[in-house]
């Protein structure tokens, strides 16, 4: 059960998907819903189920990431969905890693200090937040 629920947070925030909505404001300030608006709903759709407009581009199912929980057996694993977003939780038996690791992408190239990796955590956690928020029962 856990590597369907890595499967389908992995495809989550995939960076072929990333929506074509305008950005307003930098990812440090949006929150988890616009983030996900802004990298995740061209594939995942607006409500989260998979349908989002190009997602018939992705050569596997895009999942739906309101059933996360019921996947995992009814809790949300906070955790994982973490993992997966920020790229420590690689499936690489389970071939290509289509998922973008926003980890490293978040981060600004000019370096990786404390403060910035707390900024980073905020993100992730904010989209994390997020994801649980859409979950369906």
């Amino acid at each position: 059960m856990r590597h369907a629920i890595v499967v389908a947070i992995g495809l989550a925030l995939l960076s072929s998907c990333a929506s074509t909505g305008k950005r307003d404001r930098a990812p440090a300030q949006m929150s988890g819903m616009e983030m996900y608006e802004q990298l995740c709903s061209s594939c995942h759709g607006v409500g989260g189920h998979g349908d989002g407009p190009v997602s018939s581009l992705i050569k596997i199912s895009v999942p739906d990431l309101t059933q996360i929980a019921y996947r995992d057996g009814g809790e949300f694993p906070v955790e994982d969905v973490r993992r997966t977003i920020d790229g420590r939780w690689d499936r690489r038996a389970h071939g290509a890693r289509d998922m973008p690791v926003w980890g490293w992408q978040l981060y600004d190239s000019a370096g990786t200090d404390d403060v910035e990796r707390a900024l980073v955590d905020s993100m992730i956690g904010r989209l994390v937040d997020y994801l649980r928020s859409i979950q369906v029962e």
